[in-house]
């Protein structure tokens, strides 16, 4: 919700909806349902599983400190939400639990 060297005026919050890096473009909206806000797949890197990588079930991932668990399915690197989020964004971490127990996780990239 910053506004900070984005050179635009007050008013209501402005979110970062997305970067393109080869112009050095950010796009921002005023609207929190903007599409561009929401994410239902994410794409994870540096994987860390504590012992075996997950198989194919149903987990759950928190995405945001103390944020609520939200079930997930994981194919590879491949995150798959049950449930589209809002305000994901490359860098962040995602833990993967079964029940209570850490299974481990990754960093969000895209």
């Amino acid at each position: 919700g910053q506004r900070h060297g984005l050179n635009v005026g007050g008013g209501l919050p402005y979110y970062v909806s997305r970067k393109d890096m080869a112009s050095n473009t950010v796009y921002v909206t005023t609207n929190l349902d903007d599409a561009d806000l929401w994410r239902q797949e994410l794409t994870l890197e540096d994987l860390h599983w504590i012992n075996q990588p997950p198989t194919d079930k149903t987990y759950q991932a928190r995405l945001r400190y103390r944020g609520p668990l939200v079930e997930c399915r994981i194919e590879d690197n491949k995150l798959r939400l049950s449930e589209p989020q809002r305000g994901l964004a490359a860098g962040q971490s995602a833990v993967i639990y079964d029940g209570e127990i850490v299974l481990g996780g990754g960093i969000i990239l895209d």
